[in-house]
Formats: C-alpha cells, sequence, structure tokens
C-alpha cells in the first residue's frame, strides 16, 4: 500500500501535518486528507504542488 506522510509548505517553512494518507482531494479551496483510520484533515487555502510516491510524500502549498 502507497501512503504518503503530508508537508504543508508556506514561504521557506515546510510543516508536516499528516501521515499515513491514502486518499486526497481538493474541494472548494480545501485539501481534504484521508488517513488509514479514516481520520479527516482539512487544510484550507492550499493546494498539492507535488505527490512522490518514491519519496511516499506530498507537499502541499498555502494559496
Amino acid at each position: 500500500m502507497c501512503d504518503f506522510t503530508v508537508y504543508l509548505e508556506d514561504n521557506i517553512e515546510r510543516k508536516m501535518i499528516a501521515k499515513d494518507i491514502l486518499k486526497a482531494r481538493k474541494k472548494d479551496g480545501t485539501v481534504i486528507l484521508m488517513d488509514a483510520m479514516g481520520n479527516i484533515t482539512k487544510v484550507e487555502a492550499a493546494n498539492i504542488e507535488v505527490v512522490d510516491t518514491l519519496m511516499q510524500e506530498m507537499i502541499l502549498k498555502k494559496t
């Protein structure tokens, strides 16, 4: 299974915001992340910048 660690970039800072993420979607300006347990993390005013399956990470960037 391919799960991601998700980081949020804001200018020069990168901060981990979620782990074991299996699903991501963008709806109405909000990125919605779901982990393996079904927990939801919402990140408002962000875009999905990079999805890297080799490194198992996803980078979100504030808009």
